[in-house]
């Protein structure tokens, strides 16, 4: 680089480099310090061959105007509008999701609707106040027969948590379009059901991490520095004063933007953080994500984005098919699908080893009469650690005192999913670097004035 880096950004995931992407185009020098040999993170795109998958079942939504144009101008014709609904499989049948009024009540027996009806009806009457953990939340939205149904026990699997020990935010939109007064209606009066956009949303032609390799071929190579973590970040009380990476040292940094699990940042800040500060960050708990790949000798899998797995008895939360989201994903009669499956380090299915785990995806696929084992044309699995925080009810508290302790440092800036704890979209990060590099590049030129 020419030029001594302005802003100095601590990983090459989606935010940071977002953030490398609207520095760039204001003219900011920058650096990126990424401790893998690989940019994305857990938004990257494995291509196997003929086959292709991502490190997760990312689509973009068209929430932000301004935000859908710039990805737009990204990737020109690659970026394809897709149409590709999704669905929950319970209790041996395939339910729409979001929830379709007339699909669920038809594949529901009087009982349950007499249930949800009842409950629906009562909640009406009597509604609570505020809620303050995610299972009071879906009671008082959806009543307990639909929430024990669809909510809490795919809510648990995912978190491995009780619904009532996890953060109400953890909802993300879940089951949103399933208005249960309109359930009433509809089953009383025929009303008209509400329609379903949420099947809706853009895909890039070759996986979801060309997005971000196309930001990167575009901030350039020189700026980006790979097997780079960043073990110390050194400060004097009102500002970060060294980044150390090995043996190389990056002194007086202008701005640094941390893009780390905010946990993770606290424990290489040199002096080291006040004892309560440190004692928070070590408590943080995560979820490991094993994802299983297989690879199918079929058109396809199913006509789904993806299918949802509540059921307990199942070690899977999800199963998401990359050729639904693009064609070029795979070759034309075969394809490949990609189970979730999370789990904590004391959990049975944290230790079975990879052949154990993928018999115990394989017998439960096939017990369902999801695939056949002569479709299989082979497997892969992958680790991903720390995927994700747990949100308990604890969270919201203890992430307010290392982000207010972060404050103190004028030049350190904290940006993204994993850094803030927040659950967000693409588009969200997207926006959120925007806003922070137009309120850094207001120093940025001051300083060059």
């Amino acid at each position: 680089m020419n030029k001594k880096p302005f802003i100095e950004i601590l990983g090459a995931g989606p935010a940071g480099l977002s953030a490398g992407y609207f520095a760039s185009n204001a003219d900011i020098p920058i650096r990126i310090f990424e401790g893998t040999n690989k940019i994305g993170g857990n938004c990257r795109t494995i291509h196997d061959g003929k086959f292709s998958y991502d490190t997760g079942a990312h689509r973009f939504h068209d929430r932000q105007e301004d935000i859908t144009s710039i990805v737009k101008d990204l990737l020109g014709n690659d970026l394809l509008k897709v149409e590709a609904p999704s669905q929950i499989y319970i209790n041996g049948k395939m339910i729409d999701f979001p929830l379709n009024i007339s699909n669920v009540l038809h594949n529901l027996n009087t009982d349950q609707i007499v249930k949800i009806i009842t409950e629906n009806m009562l909640r009406l009457a009597v509604r609570k106040n505020e809620v303050t953990n995610f299972q009071e939340l879906a009671y008082e939205t959806y009543g307990k027969t639909l929430s024990d149904m669809f909510l809490i026990n795919y809510t648990e699997k995912l978190w491995g948590q009780p619904a009532d020990k996890l953060d109400s935010i953890i909802s993300g939109g879940r089951l949103k379009n399933l208005d249960p007064i309109s359930l009433i209606k509809h089953k009383l009066f025929g009303a008209k059901k509400h329609k379903n956009i949420d099947g809706s949303f853009y895909y890039p032609r070759h996986g979801f991490g060309s997005i971000f390799e196309t930001i990167s071929n575009n901030i350039g190579s020189g700026s980006i520095v790979l097997n780079s973590p960043v073990s110390q970040m050194t400060h004097d009380g009102n500002k970060i004063t060294g980044l150390f990476c090995g043996d190389k040292k990056y002194l007086d940094p202008h701005a640094v933007i941390s893009t780390l699990p905010i946990d993770t940042m606290i424990k290489i800040m040199n002096p080291m953080p006040p004892d309560e500060i440190l004692s928070i960050a070590e408590s943080i708990k995560y979820r490991h994500l094993r994802i299983c790949i297989f690879f199918l000798n079929i058109p396809f899998f199913s006509r789904n984005a993806s299918i949802y797995f509540p059921e307990k008895k199942y070690n899977f939360t999800r199963i998401y098919e990359p050729k639904n989201r693009s064609a070029e994903m795979a070759p034309q009669e075969k394809t490949c699908i990609v189970i979730e499956s999370p789990c904590d380090n004391d959990e049975e299915l944290s230790k079975k080893n990879k052949i154990e785990y993928v018999k115990s995806v394989t017998n439960s696929l096939i017990s369902m009469n999801l695939i056949k084992e002569e479709q299989i044309i082979t497997s892969k699995t992958h680790t991903m650690k720390n995927a994700y925080p747990v949100l308990d009810v604890t969270l919201k508290k203890r992430k307010g005192k290392m982000l207010n302790f972060v404050e103190r440092f004028g030049n350190l800036y904290v940006l993204g999913r994993n850094a803030k704890f927040e659950y967000l979209h693409t588009h969200d990060i997207f926006s959120q670097a925007k806003r922070l590099i137009n309120k850094i590049s207001e120093i940025h030129r001051g300083l060059k004035h």
